[in-house]
């Protein structure tokens, strides 16, 4: 059996996934009567009843026990993390089994494109067309990775946005997102994360740039949990490499992904990296990781 751990974190300096097997342990025992009443009162029901002529008492209990676990193991020390936000999520169990500052407001750089993707898949058909135009090429100055005109379907703009972190293809996403339907992409994008519960966020641009938008860990856990009603998503982000070729077939595009903890981390299900001067390091990674 192996649970499933999403790691959150924004503003990351050092991340030491070792400390965390060293804080937690995750065991799964099947609970015994003696164990269940060894629990604490307000946790089991308390409700009873007299069952007529036998003189002994009957205690009806919840349909489902609650889950104890992962549990804390205080002999070991928390780990000296210098990120300034993060949380560990066990979705197994749906719990939060470590964090810091889980609500602080702060910029999320690319992680930005994992709402960019869900409001485009929403709102476009995978065989649109796209093209590359001046709003959305090389827009970061860093250089462009397509060519100026160049026309993708959408869903192979969606993939170079969630595996190369494309500016350009998440701008070109939300300009085509415009001119379908005559709104602001910001304006969808703020509209969809109240929707999700992000209240902790406010989104200015579809590609993460503008480092006055801002989330949270929390937040952000709330996104990629709606983000799992989209295969398309789960997909991209679990990818090592894409390659795609655009619309025409003239011209062809491999891409490897952002995210280098596939090279360290096995049990790596997949995930979104960010960064920005003002963001720093940002990154959502999930992993499968043995009990």
């Amino acid at each position: 059996m192996r649970s499933k751990i999403i790691i959150l974190t924004v503003l990351v300096g050092a991340l030491s996934v070792l400390s965390f097997y060293l804080v937690f342990t995750v065991p799964v025992p099947t609970l015994s009567d003696a164990d269940l009443w060894s629990v604490p009162r307000d946790s089991r029901s308390t409700r009873n009843s007299s069952i007529s002529g036998t003189g002994t008492t009957a205690f009806l209990l919840p349909v489902s026990e609650p889950t104890y676990f992962p549990i804390r193991d205080t002999a070991v020390p928390s780990p000296e993390l210098t990120a300034k936000s993060f949380l560990i999520y066990d979705s197994k169990n749906g719990k939060i089994i470590f964090s810091k500052d889980p609500a602080r407001a702060l910029p999320v750089a690319s992680l930005t494109k994992l709402l960019t993707a869900i409001i485009g898949l929403e709102n476009l058909n995978d065989k649109e067309v796209i093209a590359i135009t001046e709003e959305s090429f090389n827009i970061d100055g860093e250089g462009a990775i397509f060519r100026l005109q160049e026309q993708f379907y959408f869903q192979d703009l969606l993939g170079a946005m969630l595996v190369k972190s494309s500016n350009d293809a998440a701008v070109a996403i939300a300009k085509a997102v415009e001119k379908k339907t005559g709104q602001k992409f910001a304006d969808f994008m703020n509209r969809k994360a109240l929707q999700i519960g992000m209240d902790r966020s406010n989104f200015l641009d579809p590609a993460g740039l503008n480092d006055e938008s801002y989330s949270s860990s929390g937040d952000l856990l709330r996104l990629i949990q709606y983000a799992k009603r989209y295969p398309e998503i789960q997909n991209f982000i679990g990818s090592r490499s894409l390659a795609i070729t655009s619309a025409d077939g003239k011209f062809a595009h491999n891409f490897t992904s952002t995210n280098r903890l596939w090279n360290d981390l096995p049990d790596l299900i997949g995930g979104k990296t960010g960064s920005t001067d003002g963001a720093l390091g940002c990154m959502i990674a999930e992993e499968n990781l043995p009990e």
